[in-house]
């Protein structure tokens, strides 16, 4: 059956196409993925891979999005009409007493026919698929039923040989640039924890903006998920976001949904708990109030062999306030008490052999992972509150210490007590291995 659709007829290089909406209903129908192309097989491993579709990414973010977002958007879908005929009719070959003001313009609108052939996506499959799947209820949401009659807007464009549209289907791909996590965070208005993130920059929070010099400075660098070595930022905006998930979470909040936006209410309550945590780390740890007080001090403190280095490293700051935090809990001691113990620390540069394979790798680079971090927390733990840690978590901390590092060894020396040393550790073993047998 023929497709007569309302379109805009456009040209751009030697490309001719047609700009249209579409009924999700009708485009759901009517178009389908490039896998399902006829020489899909012919084509490169490169261009197949390209277009492979994500279905994790499908089902988890975009589909969700579509059925439970009133003001849900989505960008054009290119489509390529392969194998079957196009016919655009304007309106000035359709009317024949078109006014003269109006008639260069109406020789590019009309009505587009499609009759037989295929119709391709050649960008936007995920969308399409989201789209399906939202229409054929797959996925439920309180606006499930009301996705089908969505108007999406749709480029036709018509297959000429196959060179041209494989160029064209690999260009729309390798020039298509990705929204980056930084430019996530500071957009999203669904993501609980962006939002939380953003909030504490703000005005009147622990990391709004300060005079430096007479003029504003921003404290986080919400451009890039980096810091360069001259940048005298204190952390990043991807920091600050991974720190909101770790005070929810240790506030046994649940984990959020980052396409259901809370209400208003819980955004109050996480930012207070959020902002509390910041607000103490930058006035009570000692090189955070000086760094705050003059950001052009901060290169130096982030320099590898000074002294506070670690405490201005991105992967290094999310480690530590995961530290803290597993200290509020387990040394049962109040959050001002604790981040008081992290001025006790003696070093926290990169070049102190206790972080070595910790948080930082033999070369002297930072070892941003996730285990590495890990790791790092773990430390942080015992090195603020191991006088207040029963033996078997010290044991678990001394176990990922010497497993990193490959050495049986001491741990350092904490802030509070005495430091659980490899005899410690041959004990508490020796104690477990009799009450087992």
């Amino acid at each position: 059956m023929a497709l007569l659709i309302p379109a805009i007829k456009g040209k751009l290089g030697t490309t001719i196409y047609y700009e249209a909406t579409m009924k999700v209903r009708d485009l759901v129908q009517a178009v389908r993925p490039p896998r399902e192309m006829d020489g899909w097989t012919s084509f490169s491993i490169e261009e197949r891979m390209q277009r492979n579709a994500d279905m994790p990414r499908i089902k988890k973010q975009l589909a969700p999005y579509l059925v439970r977002n009133a003001d849900r958007f989505f960008g054009s879908i290119i489509v390529l009409v392969y194998g079957g005929p196009i016919s655009f009719e304007s309106l000035t070959d359709l009317a024949k007493n078109v006014p003269v003001a109006y008639k260069q313009v109406s020789q590019q609108i009309g009505f587009l026919t499609i009759d037989r052939g295929s119709l391709i996506v050649l960008d936007g499959q995920h969308r399409l698929i989201a789209l399906r799947m939202a229409q054929q209820g797959d996925i439920q949401g309180p606006f499930s039923s009301t996705v089908g009659d969505d108007d999406v807007c749709v480029i036709f464009i018509e297959h000429e040989e196959d060179i041209k549209t494989r160029r064209i289907f690999n260009t729309v791909n390798r020039y298509a640039k990705s929204t980056t996590r930084s430019d996530n965070i500071i957009t999203s208005e669904d993501d609980g924890y962006a939002i939380v993130a953003r909030r504490i920059l703000a005005e009147g929070n622990p990391l709004a903006t300060r005079k430096s010099g007479g003029e504003p400075e921003d404290v986080v660098e919400w451009k890039n998920n980096t810091l360069g070595v001259r940048s005298t930022r204190l952390t990043t905006i991807g920091v600050v976001y991974e720190t909101v998930r770790l005070i929810l979470a240790h506030h046994d909040i649940p984990k959020l949904d980052p396409q259901d936006r809370p209400d208003d209410d819980q955004l109050d309550e996480y930012t207070q708990y959020v902002s509390d945590l910041w607000t103490s780390l930058v006035e009570r740890i000692g090189a955070f109030k000086t760094a705050l007080g003059d950001l052009k001090k901060i290169p130096a403190m982030r320099e590898d062999t000074s002294q506070t280095s670690l405490l201005f490293k991105p992967a290094a700051q999310v480690a530590l306030v995961d530290g803290v935090l597993r200290a509020v809990k387990l040394g049962k001691m109040s959050l001002d008490e604790v981040i008081d113990r992290i001025n006790q620390v003696p070093d926290w540069s990169m070049t102190s052999d206790c972080w070595r394979d910790i948080i930082t790798k033999s070369g002297g680079t930072i070892d941003a992972s996730t285990d590495a971090r890990d790791r790092m927390a773990h430390l942080v733990t015992y090195f603020l509150v191991a006088d207040k840690l029963s033996d078997a978590v010290k044991y678990d901390v001394w176990k990922r210490y010497i497993t990193a590092r490959g050495n049986r060894e001491d741990l350092p020396i904490p802030v509070a007590g005495p430091a659980f040393t490899a005899e410690d550790a041959k004990k508490y073993e020796d104690t477990a291995l009799s009450k087992a047998a």
